[in-house]
């Protein structure tokens, strides 16, 4: 099916392809950052009001994730990650229109994911292979324990999917064995991230556990981790930047704004930009 779907879109685009998986990636990035801010914003002390509410923001965001899951899996020249996107993509959609998709969704979130790293890990180092290997796990174990009601696995997922989040540097380094000036610079902006955000979750820790809550999901993980996660998240992002790498800034937006894949609105993101970080390590 995606095969076919390939065939039939790929000559219409006349070399567009990767510009069509860009732009839908790129939006996909903005939107899930969106509905970040807009959940903060709701919850934040003297709330005045949103001309629009989380959950329609919640609503916006799955959808556009979904979309540019597909219009990835009809670009891709890979057929195998296609149908691993498609997968993400369909029962993304199907999610939002019945609440009854959503188990049947998170299984194919998972197994559409794995598809895909699988694939990829043909073109992985070790360091790069192992931080995919922790974000699936990060995805298979935040989705059984929101989705799948294991929610004794709640703090665990939060743990891997922060450590997950930490490990995105390894897709946005030029070359860590011989540090550039864009990497050295990259790390500096990481550390000082993880001050901050120790220094800060260290002075009001109940504002702090707030903002990571409702804006990520984290529940039950320590305060080192969540500052690692930043860290991480920072140093990855500001590489990207630093080397006008666009694709991969928005994989690792989709990745840090997801936060915890507990549940199908913020596994979506999760999922595609686990497959966009991918993609960009296997470019590199």
């Amino acid at each position: 099916m995606t095969a076919a779907l390939q065939q039939r879109v790929r000559p219409l685009l006349h070399g567009g392809s990767h510009s069509l998986a860009n732009l839908a990636v790129g939006a996909a990035a903005v939107a899930v950052a969106a509905r970040y801010f807009a959940v903060l914003f709701v919850n934040a002390p003297g709330y005045a009001g949103l001309p629009v509410s989380p959950g329609l923001a919640t609503g916006v965001s799955t959808a556009v994730v979904a979309a540019a899951a597909i219009a990835v899996a009809v670009t891709d020249a890979d057929p195998l990650t296609g149908i691993g996107l498609l997968f993400v993509g369909v029962f993304g959609l199907l999610s939002l229109l019945s609440s009854a998709a959503a188990l049947p969704a998170a299984a194919a979130v998972v197994l559409g994911t794995a598809t895909v790293a699988a694939v990829a890990g043909r073109h992985l180092d070790l360091v790069s292979a192992a931080a995919v290997a922790l974000l699936v796990a990060a995805l298979s174990i935040g989705l059984a324990s929101g989705v799948g009601g294991w929610t004794g696995l709640r703090p665990a997922a939060s743990t891997v999917a922060l450590l997950g989040i930490a490990s995105m540097p390894a897709f946005a380094a030029t070359d860590w064995r011989s540090l550039s000036t864009a990497d050295w610079g990259a790390v500096i902006g990481g550390l000082a991230a993880f001050t901050v955000v120790f220094a800060v979750g260290r002075a009001v820790p109940f504002v702090t556990g707030a903002v990571t809550l409702t804006g990520t999901g984290v529940v039950g993980t320590s305060l080192p981790v969540v500052a690692l996660a930043v860290a991480g998240a920072v140093t990855a992002a500001s590489a990207a930047s630093r080397t006008r790498r666009w694709p991969l800034l928005a994989g690792v937006a989709l990745v840090a704004f997801a936060g915890v894949p507990a549940s199908i609105p913020r596994a979506l993101p999760f999922a595609l930009g686990i497959a966009v970080l991918t993609a960009q390590e296997g470019q590199r």
